[in-house]
């Protein structure tokens, strides 16, 4: 089943249950043991999942710059998102789960990085994060690149010709999700401690 064509399709036929924020939604379909596609309200981009036996077995992200399906798109699902929730058989679900699959199940329930390169120390205030991202020691344009507080996505940015993307962030401890043009997925945990970070991450 092809997720961007179809996924309408499943829902105009499925039995539409309501709106819940991702976390009350997880609560409330996980005791009902019931199947179903649960699809983002509003934003640039669209976020699918799909739950089978009540469970998140699949995921998607539909966007301008691409599609992400699986695990990289559950890395850049916002935990503050709406969804809708349509039922559907079992049997639907599962076909369109078997094109986004998720494997690494842990980042469902909590942060998901947890043995990853780590870049500065902690401290309170506030300051600017400015990386540079390369590859082959050459500056990567186009790679997107997300900042997250635990299960918050707090903030993305797609980088340039010359590989740079900043964000203004409050100290502390955040996940840096770094996804390059081919889709790939790269995992860093940065502690911020000072007015500006100027570093160059290599992936």
């Amino acid at each position: 089943m092809n997720i961007e064509n179809d996924i309408f399709k499943v829902v105009e036929d499925a039995q539409y249950a309501g709106e819940f924020e991702s976390e009350d939604l997880i609560r409330k379909m996980q005791p009902s043991g019931r199947s179903g596609l649960a699809v983002s309200i509003g934003g640039d981009e669209q976020f699918l999942l799909i739950f089978i036996d009540g469970t998140v077995e699949g995921a998607a992200l539909l966007g301008k710059e691409g599609n992400l399906y699986g695990d990289k798109a559950i890395y850049l699902c916002d935990n503050n998102l709406k969804f809708k929730i349509y039922l559907t058989g079992k049997s639907i679900a599962e076909s369109v789960a078997a094109g986004c699959r998720i494997y690494d199940k842990g980042h469902i329930q909590s942060s998901h990085l947890e043995e990853i390169p780590e870049i500065g120390e902690q401290k309170k205030g506030r300051g600017s994060i400015r990386l540079r991202i390369t590859s082959g020691g050459e500056p990567l344009a186009g790679a997107r690149v997300s900042m997250r507080k635990g299960r918050q996505l707090l903030l993305s940015e797609v980088s340039g010709p010359d590989g740079i993307v900043g964000f203004k962030l409050v100290h502390g401890v955040y996940d840096c999700i770094i996804v390059d043009r081919t889709g790939d997925v790269h995992k860093y945990r940065i502690e911020f401690n000072d007015e500006l970070i100027d570093t160059v991450i290599e992936i």
